[in-house]
């Protein structure tokens, strides 16, 4: 009999996309993929943050070797994770949970922005959620001007589990986004991209992803995944997003499972990551058999206004078609991974694959495809 994993997915276009690379990777390895862990179960593997602590919990259960569930309950909620960071010498920005009133009336000297305590992307139910706002006060003015006060508080004290309470955040608006990601194995992890974000200054989606370029400080987001490795983080990939203050990286995001846009990209460039990852995080491998094709790969999302419906998007030549096929459906705004177009590019110079991706971005063609 084979050896097998268990995979953990929700229900958005993402995670099935995570779930079939995992399957895919499975495969090639001789693994077989079942729906709950058994006496020849290796690991247990969330292909959502959501789903994290619930893998955790469940290779803990049966006895599977994984990620310490404490460990994982800090990485998957904002405010524990700040917390921990702190802790362990990391700069930090500002960030509270409003329950009253008087939480909201402080006198802070930043802007702030509204984001859900668990889970990640730029998507959360309420109206106040991903938000900016120019100060604390100007959030409070704007909850009493839209006559939602009263309900932000009233769910700030009965939360759903699934996004937990609102975080007021201090909000760095002049600093890019960047980025690290490792896959941890049960003793080592290996640290497999570095990168920076760009984000659209209205929506707040990610349109810009260079891997390949750094910060001069850019080892201190390796030292916060270690961190959290020494925790007991492991087999798990640990994604950190930072923005910059006063020279130091401060920590904003902390994904357990790859991001969206390396994510297609590793599909689309035709590159077996899911197997290297998955035979690193089970022991199955001692290094991790991965490298990027080229220096700098530069992926970019082209955020335009959602249509209701299915597009098709043509690129010019120079670049890897990512997502071409459209699909946003208004009665699940939280699943957008494929709502836009996504390309990718590759080369030796950061520069010219910046000017070639804004290039084709703006020379994109878009039709609708019929439906049946």
């Amino acid at each position: 009999m084979k050896s097998n994993i268990v995979l953990l997915a929700s229900h958005s276009r993402e995670s099935a996309a995570k779930e079939q690379q995992y399957r895919s990777a499975a495969e090639a390895l001789g693994l077989e993929v079942v729906p709950y862990p058994n006496a020849r179960t290796l690991g247990v593997f969330a292909c959502s943050d959501f789903r994290s602590v619930d893998a955790a919990n469940l290779s803990a259960l049966h006895g599977v070797a994984g990620p310490d569930v404490l460990a994982t309950t800090i990485a998957t909620q904002k405010s524990l994770a700040y917390r921990h960071f702190s802790g362990h010498g990391f700069s930090t920005l500002w960030a509270h949970a409003p329950q009253r009133v008087e939480d909201l009336l402080l006198d802070l000297p930043y802007a702030i922005i509204v984001k859900p305590d668990k889970g990640s992307g730029s998507f959360a139910e309420h109206p106040w959620a991903y938000q900016r706002y120019r100060s604390l006060h100007h959030f409070h003015d704007w909850l009493a001007a839209q006559d939602l006060l009263e309900a932000f508080l009233a769910y700030q004290n009965d939360p759903n589990s699934w996004y937990g309470r609102y975080l007021t955040m201090e909000y760095i608006g002049d600093s890019d986004v960047y980025t690290a990601a490792a896959v941890a194995g049960l003793d080592r992890l290996v640290i497999h991209e570095s990168g920076r974000l760009r984000f659209t200054r209205d929506s707040m989606q990610c349109e810009w992803m260079l891997l390949g370029e750094s910060h001069p400080r850019h080892e201190q987001i390796g030292r916060m995944i270690q961190s959290l490795h020494d925790i007991g983080l492991r087999q798990s990939i640990i994604y950190i997003q930072c923005v910059e203050k006063e020279g130091d990286l401060c920590p904003i995001d902390i994904n357990l499972r790859p991001g969206t846009m390396p994510d297609r990209a590793f599909h689309g460039l035709e590159l077996p990551f899911y197997k290297a990852a998955l035979a690193y995080m089970l022991g199955l491998a001692s290094t991790l058999e991965f490298v990027w094709p080229a220096p700098y790969v530069g992926i970019r999302r082209v955020v335009l206004p959602l249509q209701q419906g299915r597009r098709q998007a043509a690129f010019g030549a120079g670049c890897v078609p990512l997502i071409r096929e459209l699909a946003y459906d208004s009665r699940r705004p939280y699943d957008l991974g494929h709502a836009w177009p996504m390309f990718a590019v590759t080369g030796h110079d950061a520069a010219h694959c910046a000017q070639l991706a804004e290039s084709l971005a703006g020379n994109m063609q878009l039709s609708p495809i019929a439906s049946l």
